[in-house]
């Protein structure tokens, strides 16, 4: 099972990277902060934080001084995407709504103390066990971040879909956006389960980076990454086989965004 892991781990970071690749190209050119988010979350959790906390638990690296430097780095990208992920449903779906700011802010500050916890005991341990015993609370209440983060994608995305698939049964809306929508919906569930699923074994005494927890979380970055790649750089030819195309001519990246 570590064996897939890691081929599963490997595969998913070379799809997020060629993601991150097009989401930082794409915000450079929209110069739009929705786009920025998405970017900086993306490449923070999956192309920094969750390999760099994997490799540091690697043979040879626990309990060094280098596997220290790498699981704090993760950290680090995890507290950062977590912060920009978070911000992210305020910006997009609930601008000007003030408890979505307060979960937006409760989010930023729960997972940076979370992520500094992790930091600070790893870099304390002088062996794995003592780790893996005094990172159980704050590695338990980073997960519980993330996950309400994905929950707040996923609801708001679901909600959003259900709304744009109205709009395109009157002709209002076009094919390709209103699946985009789905398939971010998709990535976020299947995120809020992989991290949920993943808290629970944390709160089971399962260590996180066992091969178990390791498999689900590289089986859930690959699939995270294939829906948001297919959501924000759709071929065109599937966009022309969505359920009420039209072959109109125009690409998906020029699709409005849910605040338009």
């Amino acid at each position: 099972m570590t064996l897939f892991a890691a081929a599963v781990g490997l595969l998913s970071i070379v799809i997020a990277w060629g993601v991150t690749l097009r989401l930082f190209s794409l915000a450079r050119r929209t110069r739009s902060l929705p786009e920025r988010l998405l970017a900086i979350g993306f490449s923070s959790l999956f192309c920094v934080g969750y390999p760099l906390a994997g490799a540091s638990r690697a043979p040879g690296m626990a309990s060094t001084v280098e596997g220290s430097l790498f699981f704090a780095c993760g950290a680090i990208g995890m507290v950062t995407g977590t912060i920009a992920l978070g911000r992210f449903p305020l910006v997009v779906f609930r601008p000007g709504s003030s408890w979505a700011k307060g979960l937006s802010v409760a989010i930023a500050l729960s997972g940076s103390i979370a992520g500094a916890g992790c930091a600070v005991t790893v870099a304390r341990s002088h062996t794995t066990a003592e780790m893996i015993t005094n990172i159980h609370a704050w590695a338990l209440l980073l997960m519980s971040t993330l996950a309400v983060c994905f929950l707040w994608h996923a609801v708001e995305s679901s909600l959003y879909f259900g709304r744009m698939k109205k709009r395109l049964a009157l002709g209002l809306a076009r094919p390709d956006t209103t699946y985009r929508f789905l398939l971010w919906a998709l990535a976020s569930w299947c995120n809020f389960g992989m991290v949920a699923t993943i808290a629970v074994l944390r709160a089971t005494g399962v260590a996180i980076l066992s091969a178990l927890p390791m498999t689900i979380i590289a089986l859930g970055s690959l699939v995270t990454s294939f829906c948001w790649w297919l959501a924000f750089f759709m071929p065109r030819s599937l966009e022309v086989r969505l359920p009420g195309a039209a072959a109109d001519g125009r690409s998906a990246l020029q699709a409005p965004s849910p605040r338009d």
